[in-house]
C-alpha cells in the first residue's frame, strides 16, 4: 500500500488475503482508484442498514462528505486529491471490507446470501384437470388450446377429455410465468405471472363464462346462435365482466383486493359489481375499489404493454412498479423507511434481467440489494 502502512497492519492484511480468494480480489480492487471510490459509496450505503456495531459515524461522515465534495469538482482537481488521500482510504477500506466480510459471513444466517442477478421470467403454466390431475405445460411451446382435447398450438396432443358432461380445469401461471391460451370457443387469453383462470371444457347453453384471479388480456371472439349473440363473462373476487366481443384487459389479484381493474381496449363492456352496472367504452379504464365502481380515460398501451412483452411505467409509483417486477422476476420487496415517494416513467423489454431493469430506480437517485434469503430472493431499495 506504497509503504503506508505499519509491518503489524501488513501481516494482518496478509493473514487475511491467504484465508479466502475473496480476500485477494478485494485488495486487488483497493490497487484501482475508481473501484475504490465506488467500492466506498457501497460500503457506506450497506453501513445504513448495519448500525448494531460501534462503527464510528463521524469518520463516515467525513468520508462520505470527501466522496461528494469530490465529484462536485473538476476531474482533474478531484483525482488530485484523491491521489493524496488514496494510501489512507485503500488501507481503511481494506480492513472495514474485511471486518464487514467477516461480520456477514460469521455472524449473520449462512442462508443470507447476497446474489447479483435475478432471470426474467419464462413461458409457466399448470393445467389441474377436474379429477385433480396436474398437467405441466412446456415452456417450448407458444400457447395452448384447451377444450375437449388439450393441444398445443403447433398441433401437438396433450390429453383428451370427456365429450359427454362439461368440466372444469384450472391453467395457473406461477410467479415468473406466463401463457398464451386459446379456449374452447376461439376466445383468446394471455395470461401473465401469478394469475389462475378457471374454465369449462367446453361452453353450453346461452352463457360463456370464465373465473379469473390475476392478470389476464382477453380476446373474445363473437359467438352467436340462431342469430342469438352469445355473452362472455368473465367474474373476479369483487365483479363480473360482460363481454360482447371485445378485447380488454383485467387485473384482480387476490393481494391486492381492492384495486380491480378492466381497461377496455376495443369494443364495450358491461362491469357487474354488488348491484352496480357500469359500461365502458374504448380508453376507458374502470376501478372496483371494493365499495364503489368508477371509471376514468386512460392511454391503454401502458396497462396492456406486458402482452407484448414489455414494462410500461407512466408515472407509476415506485411500490406499484415493485409489485409488478416481484411477480415476473420473482422476488419479495422491502422499501426503507427514508425512501421519498419516487414516480417512474420508463419502456422496457421484459425480456431483460432484473438487474437492467433496476438501472432506472437508481437513475432516480435510489439504491437497492439483491439478496437471498432462506429460499426465497429479496430486495431492499434504500436512498
Amino acid at each position: 500500500m506504497a509503504g503506508t502502512i505499519s509491518d503489524q497492519e501488513l501481516l494482518f492484511l496478509e493473514k487475511w488475503v491467504a484465508e479466502s480468494p475473496l480476500h485477494a480480489e478485494l485488495l486487488k480492487r483497493a490497487e484501482d482508484e475508481e473501484i475504490v471510490l465506488e467500492d466506498i459509496r457501497d460500503w457506506l450505503a450497506l453501513r445504513n442498514g448495519e448500525r448494531n456495531g460501534v462503527w464510528d459515524e463521524r469518520l463516515k461522515s467525513k468520508t462520505l462528505y470527501k466522496i461528494h465534495a469530490d465529484s462536485k469538482k473538476s476531474q482533474i482537481y478531484r483525482m488530485s486529491i484523491f491521489r493524496q488521500l488514496l494510501p489512507y482510504v485503500a488501507v481503511l477500506l481494506t480492513i472495514l471490507t474485511f471486518i464487514f466480510i467477516y461480520y456477514r459471513s460469521h455472524v449473520l444466517t449462512e442462508h443470507y446470501v447476497e446474489i447479483h442477478d435475478l432471470a426474467p421470467g419464462t413461458n409457466k403454466a399448470l393445467i389441474t384437470l377436474s379429477d385433480g390431475s396436474v398437467i405441466e405445460l412446456s415452456d417450448d411451446q407458444d400457447g395452448v388450446v384447451l377444450g375437449e382435447e388439450l393441444t398445443y398450438e403447433d398441433g401437438t396432443s396433450i390429453i383428451r377429455l370427456s365429450e359427454e358432461e362439461v368440466v372444469y380445469s384450472t391453467i395457473q401461471t406461477p410467479r415468473g410465468g406466463q401463457y398464451q391460451i386459446t379456449l374452447a370457443d376461439g376466445t383468446k387469453v394471455w395470461l401473465n405471472a401469478e394469475t389462475k383462470l378457471t374454465y369449462p371444457s367446453h361452453f353450453t347453453g346461452g352463457l360463456r363464462m370464465v373465473e379469473l384471479e390475476g392478470e389476464a388480456y382477453f380476446e373474445v371472439k363473437p359467438f352467436t346462435t340462431q342469430d342469438h349473440r352469445i355473452p362472455f363473462l368473465v367474474k373476479t373476487a369483487q365483479q363480473e365482466i360482460e363481454v360482447l366481443g371485445t378485447q380488454f384487459n383485467i387485473k384482480a389479484y387476490a393481494d391486492e383486493e381492492g384495486d380491480t381493474r378492466t381497461t377496455l381496449v376495443e369494443g364495450a363492456v358491461l362491469l357487474h359489481a354488488a348491484g352496480n352496472v357500469l359500461p365502458l367504452m374504448p380508453g376507458e379504464q374502470g376501478l372496483n375499489d371494493g365499495r364503489a365502481l368508477s371509471k376514468k380515460k386512460v392511454d391503454v398501451s401502458s396497462y396492456i404493454a406486458w402482452k407484448d412483452n414489455r414494462f410500461m411505467f407512466e408515472e407509476l409509483e415506485l411500490r406499484e412498479a415493485l409489485k409488478i417486477l416481484s411477480r415476473w422476476y420473482d422476488f419479495d420487496f422491502q422499501i426503507d423507511q427514508t425512501v421519498k415517494h419516487t414516480y417512474l416513467y420508463a419502456s422496457i423489454n421484459r425480456g431483460k434481467s432484473l438487474k437492467e431493469v433496476l438501472r432506472i430506480i437508481e437513475s432516480s437517485g435510489i439504491k437497492f440489494r439483491l439478496e437471498r434469503l432462506g429460499d426465497r430472493n429479496k430486495l431492499t431499495i434504500f436512498n
